[in-house]
């Protein structure tokens, strides 16, 4: 028992944010070596993100920098739980990990989880923590990717709809409803992906003579425009009217009820399209299929290669065109992430 209860203050510490600025982590740090016997494995840990991590994904963006930070609570978790600690890692307690990520994630999520643990093995090894070098013990499973169904303009366009009534709650039902419906239309119309979206404020609205159009800053801060419809322009006067008549002070539109200024986490919008597409369908819809759908769409009404890549966002026209080849191939269920 009292083993258990260890191991849940270690793990309930290993989900906070990554240190590095405790007494003994500055202490090792000082030395003109890394010595890392007096640490604990949470600390390894954090000295791990201070030194090898937080220097190349500092400027990275939020949504990158959470899923590092997962991949490596997850592997802490791991050894906290499944091991005897980082110190007597084995070469079994490595496979056992292998199989576990891949027995639970997808691909995508198995090649960047096994990535960090051979990061993280190997600077245990190039500080003497280890003798052994395990890193080269982790290698990627093959794992074949999963189906995808076939995109269905129809079906998409229903479940953008039905994103206004995933709202439970009664306080502010209309203005959440209104929200939600905003966010689903804009997801079904626009490209964006879900951090792009959550991050669009109203101040990035622009209406002109010519064209109603958003600015949005993408993947390496990059700016560009998107073209809004009419429908689009209505939704977002509606919402930010019914903000003020509620008091509602928030410069996002996917805004935060319970808090000012921040939007809410991708966790609630990812759980908002899912609770749309169980309405509908048997089979999960996350945000980034929204974007799928819109670009292969852009594709099918025969808009040039360059023109849905300055829309999209994606930063080759090599991406683009993947999506344009799979089209051809009448294979759009294997549609690259990007």
């Amino acid at each position: 028992m009292e083993e258990e209860m260890k191991n849940e203050v270690e793990i309930g510490a290993a989900a906070l944010a990554f240190a590095d600025s405790r007494e003994r982590l500055l202490a090792v740090l000082e030395d003109d070596h890394l010595n890392m016997e007096a640490l604990s494995d949470l600390e390894i840990f954090e000295l791990f993100w201070a030194t090898e991590l937080f220097p190349i994904y500092s400027q990275k963006s939020p949504h990158t920098k959470r899923a590092y930070k997962q991949d490596l609570d997850y592997i802490l978790r791991f050894f906290v739980t499944k091991t005897q600690g980082v110190k007597q890692l084995t070469i079994l307690d490595l496979h056992e990990y292998l199989k576990d990520v891949h027995d639970q994630y997808a691909p995508r999520t198995v090649k960047r989880r096994n990535a960090m643990l051979r990061r993280f093995l190997r600077f245990l090894h190039v500080n003497d923590y280890h003798v052994r070098d395990l890193s080269v013990q982790v290698k990627d499973q093959m794992k074949p990717e999963p189906l995808r169904r076939e995109i269905d303009f129809d079906e998409m366009e229903a479940i953008a709809l039905a994103f206004r009534y995933t709202v439970k709650q009664k306080k502010n039902r209309e203005l959440l409803q209104l929200r939600n419906e905003t966010m689903g239309y804009l997801l079904l119309t626009t490209g964006m992906r879900a951090s792009e979206l959550l991050s669009l404020q109203f101040s990035h609205v622009h209406e002109t003579h010519s064209m109603n159009y958003i600015e949005i800053k993408g993947k390496r801060d990059k700016w560009r425009r998107i073209p809004l419809t009419q429908k689009s322009i209505y939704l977002i006067h509606s919402l930010k009217q019914l903000m003020q008549l509620e008091g509602v002070r928030n410069p996002y539109l996917c805004f935060n009820i319970r808090a000012e200024d921040v939007s809410i986490s991708y966790e609630t919008f990812r759980l908002i399209a899912q609770s749309a597409s169980s309405q509908l369908t048997s089979q999960s819809t996350s945000p980034h299929w929204f974007r799928r759908s819109f670009i292969t769409k852009l594709l099918v009404n025969n808009l040039s290669l360059y023109e849905v890549m300055n829309i999209s966002g994606h930063e080759s026209i090599n991406t683009t065109n993947n999506y344009l080849q799979d089209l051809k191939k009448g294979s759009i269920s294997s549609l690259p992430f990007d």
